[in-house]
């Protein structure tokens, strides 16, 4: 329940970036590397352990590939907006 609250709270913290995300490119970065970094730990996981269910991996790409995008994607954003 601990963590499925931390993803809960990480959740709502990418939401309430969304209005003026222009302006939110440090919250968003932190966010993605909190997500990122947590994805690094299921990547060393998936190589020691070998690979998990399939929600898993989605999860997984969700952490190492969408989550740096996204953070790429604002700054392409805000870039604009300027």
């Amino acid at each position: 329940r601990y963590l499925s609250g931390l993803l809960l709270a990480i959740g709502l913290a990418f939401w309430t970036t969304v209005p003026g995300i222009e302006r939110n490119g440090a919250r968003l970065r932190l966010l993605a590397a909190i997500v990122a970094v947590s994805g690094a730990g299921r990547l060393v996981s998936l190589a020691a352990v070998g690979a998990p269910s399939a929600v898993m991996l989605a999860g997984l790409t969700l952490e190492i590939a969408v989550a740096p995008a996204l953070a790429l994607w604002q700054a392409r954003v805000a870039r604009r907006a300027a």
